[in-house]
């Protein structure tokens, strides 16, 4: 078995996750949209050199709960991919040591000196190489690595418990015929032009940012697995 398949398996898991995620998002979205108030404001413009009527929409951003199952999921992922970085330092500390180094973690620091309080108290100094501090730390927030910071922050569960919901304002160009119908109501032309968003309270989409995450953590074990290889 290879050092990292532990870890490899962890990024398998939060794909997983993410697949059972991405319905519930969509139902969640679903679920907002009918539900959802916005102002109509009929108006004329000039398109393609010709004076039409058209409906504009405005809606308001909202803060939501989200449902408990699209919670568990966001944090499922999220925690994967943290456990995904411990095996790969567990995995780096002991090739190094040449033996088993219990208590290791991987560290996430927003300063120097914090990252060198978490290398003494997750037993990574003196166990892990100089080179491989190293590496590790060109991944700390306070290095210009933001992802990492991102994956601490989502495994607080404050930060997915809510999502904003962030709704386009549109634009409706009625057919020739169909604007006194859309002003007196019918709005079966203006909702399918409704765009929502499912964001965490920064404003950064669900599902994009989650697979970015995925993705990261990813190319970080495989730019690893050299190591192992000496």
């Amino acid at each position: 078995m290879h050092g990292l398949d532990s870890a490899y398996e962890r990024v398998n898991g939060a794909r997983e996750r993410l697949d059972e995620l991405k319905p519930e998002i969509e139902a969640f979205r679903a679920d907002i949209r009918r539900g959802i108030a916005y102002e109509r404001r009929p108006e004329t413009i000039i398109l393609d050199g010709r004076q039409q009527r058209v409906v504009r929409g405005s809606f308001t951003t909202q803060v939501r709960p989200a449902p408990l199952k699209v919670s568990r999921l966001i944090g499922e992922v999220i925690q994967h991919l943290r456990i995904a970085l411990d095996y790969l330092v567990y995995e780096l500390t002991c090739f190094d040591a040449k033996g088993n180094v219990g208590r290791t973690q991987f560290p996430v620091a927003d300063c120097e000196e914090e990252f060198k309080k978490l290398l003494k108290r997750y037993n990574l100094r003196g166990n892990l190489s100089g080179e491989h501090i190293a590496a590790i730390e060109r991944l700390q927030p306070y290095k210009g690595c933001q992802w990492t910071k991102w994956l601490t922050t989502y495994s607080n569960p404050d930060k997915h418990e809510t999502l904003t919901t962030v709704s386009r304002p549109v634009m409706v160009t009625p057919s020739p015929g169909s604007t006194e119908a859309i002003l007196a109501g019918k709005e079966v032309e203006m909702e399918r032009e409704i765009s929502i968003g499912i964001t965490f309270s920064d404003g950064t989409p669900v599902i994009e940012h989650l697979e970015q995450l995925i993705s990261q953590v990813a190319k970080t074990l495989r730019d690893f697995e050299s190591e192992f290889k000496r």
